[in-house]
C-alpha cells in the first residue's frame, strides 16, 4: 500500500503541459545528445517528462525527454536540435512542459527503454583545505570602520549598469518571432458594424529585454451616423512596448507608444491619436504553475488627439486635445488545460489637463480585452476576443454611444523569423 502511495505522489509532481521553469542551466553534456540540467524532482521534473527547452538568447526551442531525475538534477535526451551551437553552459534556459501527443512515434520508444547514463567523473582527492570550512581567526566584532555600506547612489548605479547591457540587448531583441492573425468575423455594437480584422504581432523571448510590437487594420461595414447610409470604414492601430525585466525581484520597467485612428463614416474619431509613455513600471503580483502571470502596471502617458466634428454650418472641423493620462493596466494569463488558455488586459487611463491639473474621472479611455486562446495544432490557434471600450469623446464630440462592444473570432499562426 505504501509503495503504491509513493508512486502516486511522484506522479503528482510531474511537469504539467505549458508549465514553465526558469533559470535552468546545463551542467554537463554527454554523447548521444544527453545533457544534465540543474533542476530535478524538487522542481517537479520526473522521468519520462516531455519538455521544450527554450534558449532565451538564441531564441529557439529544442525538445527532450527525461531519462533520470534526482532531487536537484536531471538527465535529458535531446531529440530535436534546431541549432546545436546554441547549447552552452553560459546561457540560461526556460523549460516549458509539452504534451505527450507532441512526441513523434519513433521517439516514444525512448520511454520503454532504460537509457544508459554516462557515469559522473569522480573528483580527484587533494590535500587542499576544505573551501567551505569557516576560518577560526575571524574577528569577534566588527567596528564602525569595518562596516562598509554602499550609498544610495552606488546601489542605483549598480542597478542602472546591470539594466543597460547594450550587447545583451542586441542579442535578445535580434531573435524575433511573429504572430499573424485574421478575423473573418467581427461584430461591434456601435452602428451595428461588421468587420474584417487582420494584424501582426512581434515579440522576443529575452529573459532581460523584451520588445513587443503590434499592428492591426480593420475594415467595417456600418451605418453612417450622418447620412444613415451603409458605408465601409477603416481603422488603424499600432503599438510598441519595451520592457526591462526584473529590475528587482518583483518589478520591471515599461516604455510604451501607441497610435490609432478610426473613421466612423465621414468623420475621423479620432483622426489621429498618439500616446507616449517614456517610463513606467510593472509589478509582478503572482505567478504559479497554472497562472503564467498576473501583473499590475502604471505608466504616465502624454496624450495627443485630433478629432473631426461637424460644426453648426455642417462643415468638418478638427478639435485638438492634449494632456496627460495615467495609464493603469491589470493583466493576467491563466492556463485552462493543455490546449486552452484565458488572457485578459484591462486598461484604465484617466485624463488630466496640464493647464489646470484637474483629473477627469469620467474621461477614462477604458478598454478591456478578454481572449480565449485554443491551440488547434502546432503553431495554429483559434482565438475568441470580447472587447469592451468606453470613450467619453465619442459621445461629447460626435454624439455616438460612449461604449462599444466587439466580438471577434480569430485564426492565428506563430512563426520565427
Amino acid at each position: 500500500m505504501w509503495i503504491i502511495l509513493f508512486f502516486l505522489s511522484l506522479n503528482s509532481f510531474a511537469l504539467d503541459s505549458f508549465e514553465r521553469i526558469k533559470n535552468v542551466r546545463i551542467l554537463k553534456t554527454f554523447d548521444s545528445n544527453i545533457i544534465l540540467l540543474n533542476k530535478g524532482i524538487e522542481d517537479g521534473l520526473m522521468r519520462n517528462d516531455h519538455i521544450k527547452l527554450i534558449n532565451e538568447i538564441e531564441g529557439y526551442a529544442s525538445r527532450a525527454i527525461c531519462l533520470k531525475s534526482s532531487s536537484d538534477k536531471s538527465y535529458w535526451k535531446i531529440y530535436r536540435v534546431p541549432y546545436a551551437q546554441a547549447f552552452s553552459k553560459d546561457y540560461t534556459y526556460t523549460i516549458v512542459g509539452a504534451g505527450d501527443r507532441e512526441i513523434p512515434e519513433n521517439i516514444k520508444n525512448l520511454r520503454k527503454e532504460i537509457q544508459k547514463i554516462p557515469s559522473e567523473e569522480k573528483r580527484a582527492e587533494t590535500d587542499s583545505p576544505d573551501p567551505f570550512k569557516v576560518r577560526e581567526d575571524m574577528t569577534e566584532q566588527l567596528t564602525k570602520k569595518d562596516q562598509i555600506k554602499p550609498t544610495k547612489w552606488d546601489r542605483n548605479q549598480a542597478v542602472l549598469e546591470e539594466a543597460i547591457d547594450l550587447e545583451k540587448m542586441r542579442q535578445q531583441i535580434s531573435n524575433y518571432h511573429l504572430s499573424i492573425y485574421a478575423s473573418p468575423y467581427t461584430k461591434q455594437s456601435i452602428n451595428n458594424g461588421e468587420s474584417l480584422r487582420f494584424g501582426i504581432k512581434g515579440f522576443n523571448y529575452g529573459d532581460r529585454y523584451q520588445l513587443l510590437t503590434h499592428f492591426e487594420k480593420q475594415k467595417t461595414k456600418l451605418n453612417d451616423p450622418v447620412t444613415n447610409e451603409s458605408i465601409t470604414s477603416d481603422s488603424t492601430f499600432g503599438e510598441a512596448q519595451f520592457i526591462i525585466k526584473r529590475l528587482s525581484p518583483n518589478f520591471s520597467s515599461l516604455t510604451l507608444v501607441n497610435y490609432n485612428s478610426t473613421n466612423f463614416g465621414t468623420l475621423g474619431t479620432p483622426n489621429s491619436h498618439y500616446q507616449f509613455g517614456p517610463l513606467g513600471f510593472t509589478w509582478h503580483v503572482y505567478e504559479s504553475k497554472s497562472w503564467e502571470y498576473m501583473n499590475l502596471s502604471y505608466i504616465p502617458l502624454y496624450d495627443v488627439r485630433e478629432t473631426e466634428i461637424l460644426n453648426n454650418s455642417n462643415e468638418k472641423q478638427i478639435v485638438k486635445t492634449n494632456g496627460i493620462r495615467h495609464g493603469v493596466r491589470l493583466s493576467f494569463k491563466k492556463k485552462i488545460n493543455e490546449r486552452a488558455a484565458l488572457e485578459n488586459h484591462l486598461w484604465i487611463k484617466p485624463f488630466q489637463d496640464p493647464a489646470t491639473w484637474q483629473l477627469e474621472a469620467d474621461n477614462l479611455n477604458l478598454s478591456n480585452d478578454l481572449k480565449l486562446a485554443f491551440n488547434l495544432t502546432g503553431k495554429l490557434y483559434f482565438d475568441y476576443n470580447l472587447i469592451y471600450q468606453k470613450d467619453k469623446i465619442w459621445k461629447t464630440l460626435n454624439n455616438f454611444s460612449d461604449t462599444n462592444i466587439i466580438n471577434s473570432a480569430n485564426l492565428r499562426y506563430d512563426f520565427d523569423l
